[in-house]
């Protein structure tokens, strides 16, 4: 038994499960985490933090210097300051090299100031244009640095510039003046996020050349995958809420969301195992069970009292405990599955 555990793969975990069980002692132990977590890798982290809380901080201070000095400064001392920053960013992106993080940090710069530019020329010369299309115009014009840069931070910012454009476009125009539904954004929004999800994971080889979206890290598909459920969640919510007044739109919103969460966690437990996309799904498919009871338990009777509030949290400990427990056995279960496949 012993010599089975000895002869896995070096990780972390496994380094902590034989000291747990006494395989290792602790000075063994921690010479086994200084080979597996070695100075520089750390070293590595602190750099590459402090770079993007830098960029992250300079880029505050050019907005808010902006904002303070907005009347003190002339139209064509404003344009130059804010074009003259996005082509020394361009610069220096292609002078680091745009494979390399301070490359990609630059590239993002860049891009955030874009959106700079436009804010200010709407400013100043008060096009009237609507919130959405600036929003909608930042998002195509650095679509292509996205493209080429292969950097999840980028492509992250796109993605929120381009889900807070159509959100703007629904509130300001499709709403009010199409009379498109609120189940239509959720739609659009899965759709878009949805999309993202897919084809960082199961992109081909020549479109990832182009569009360079394949091997993101877990939290870039993670924080996607919350985004496409959450959206699917609102309609799902609203036919359980208000049964009585359906639309179409709405069962096929609550039709896509089992759809996807089933077919997510389908792929997430046996296709790509991975716990962080299954936990998110779980926790949506709970808040979605204690909506469902709680509009049982709560919103049909003709009055509820604390015994009902009682109950009702009651069954919210148990449902969360029992999907932490689920999660647990499924993550023995995968860590299981992995080690018959090395051996």
């Amino acid at each position: 038994m012993a010599y089975s555990r000895l002869n896995q793969k070096a990780d972390i975990a496994a380094v902590r499960k034989l000291h747990r069980d006494g395989i290792l002692n602790d000075a063994a132990f921690f010479a086994a985490i200084r080979v597996l977590r070695p100075a520089s890798m750390w070293a590595a982290w602190a750099d590459r933090m402090l770079l993007f809380f830098g960029s992250a901080l300079l880029l505050s201070g050019i907005i808010f210097f902006f904002a303070y000095n907005w009347a003190a400064m002339g139209r064509f001392l404003k344009f130059a300051l804010i074009e003259s920053g996005i082509v020394a960013c361009v610069i220096a992106s292609y002078a680091c090299g745009i494979r390399r993080i301070v490359g990609k940090v630059f590239l993002l710069s860049a891009s955030v100031l874009v959106g700079v530019l436009l804010a200010v020329y709407g400013q100043t010369y008060q096009t009237g244009a609507d919130a959405f299309e600036l929003f909608l115009c930042w998002a195509v014009l650095i679509f292509g640095w996205a493209a080429v840069s292969d950097f999840a931070a980028l492509w992250f910012v796109w993605l929120v510039i381009a889900n807070t454009g159509i959100i703007l476009y629904w509130y300001q125009v499709g709403g009010p003046y199409y009379g498109f539904g609120y189940e239509s954004l959720c739609l659009l929004i899965a759709a878009l996020n949805g999309f993202f999800v897919f084809i960082s994971h199961f992109g081909s080889t020549e479109l990832a050349e182009v569009s360079l979206l394949t091997s993101k890290p877990r939290w870039f598909r993670a924080a996607l995958l919350a985004a496409t459920l959450v959206a699917l969640s609102l309609p799902t919510i609203d036919l359980m809420i208000d049964s009585y007044h359906v639309e179409g739109i709405t069962i096929l919103g609550a039709f896509a969301w089992a759809l996807t969460a089933g077919g997510a966690y389908f792929c997430y437990r046996r296709k790509l195992p991975d716990m962080v996309p299954l936990a998110i799904i779980v926790t949506d498919a709970c808040v979605i069970l204690l909506v469902f009871i709680g509009k049982i338990l709560l919103w049909d009777g003709d009055f509820y009292t604390s015994l009902h509030i009682l109950f009702f949290a009651l069954i919210v400990l148990g449902v969360t405990s029992a999907a932490a427990f689920r999660l647990r056995k499924t993550a023995r279960d995968m860590a299981a599955e992995t080690k018959g496949t090395e051996s």
